[in-house]
């Protein structure tokens, strides 16, 4: 009985919350993490993750809420910083009908730039679109360019 309740554990960990998931954040800050998305829709595409598990926005004290969202301004401005622009789009989406495909609470920050985009396609269409390699409508980093991407940033956070 044990081994299947394991097994059921382990299929449901949630990808921000894995044991040593802690290195692949470029940013710490109290209770929350920045990491970059491994399926970026445009460069500097990252996320702000709470450390703790929570699903909804509603799940956290209005003190979470203040750091979460002071945290996600100051990634901004590094991002932007980074990616040499003044120009973000923020996404929090919550529950699968608005297109949460992780059950665990992050904000997306995507950093952007004139023509950034093809005429006619839309980052929050893309958005949409779930990480698979076999959609090609979302690039899925390997392993080595996540890691580089995520060291630079965490060199320059510093």
């Amino acid at each position: 009985m044990k081994h299947i309740i394991t097994e059921i554990l382990m299929i449901n960990i949630c990808p921000f919350c894995e044991t040593g998931n802690q290195q692949s954040a470029f940013a710490l800050s109290g209770h929350n993490k920045a990491i970059y998305n491994l399926s970026p829709i445009l460069p500097g595409h990252s996320l702000v993750v709470p450390l703790k598990h929570v699903s909804s926005l509603f799940e956290l004290t209005e003190a979470e809420i203040s750091e979460f969202f002071s945290f996600a301004r100051k990634v901004t401005a590094f991002l932007c910083e980074v990616y040499e622009t003044d120009a973000y789009d923020w996404s929090l989406q919550e529950g699968a009908e608005a297109g949460q495909s992780i059950e665990h609470l992050h904000l997306h920050i995507i950093p952007r730039k004139t023509d950034d985009l093809p005429q006619g396609e839309d980052w929050y269409d893309k958005l949409q679109h779930s990480v698979d390699p076999q959609n090609k409508a979302r690039i899925v980093l390997s392993e080595g360019e996540y890691y580089s991407i995520t060291g630079k940033l965490k060199e320059l956070w510093k």
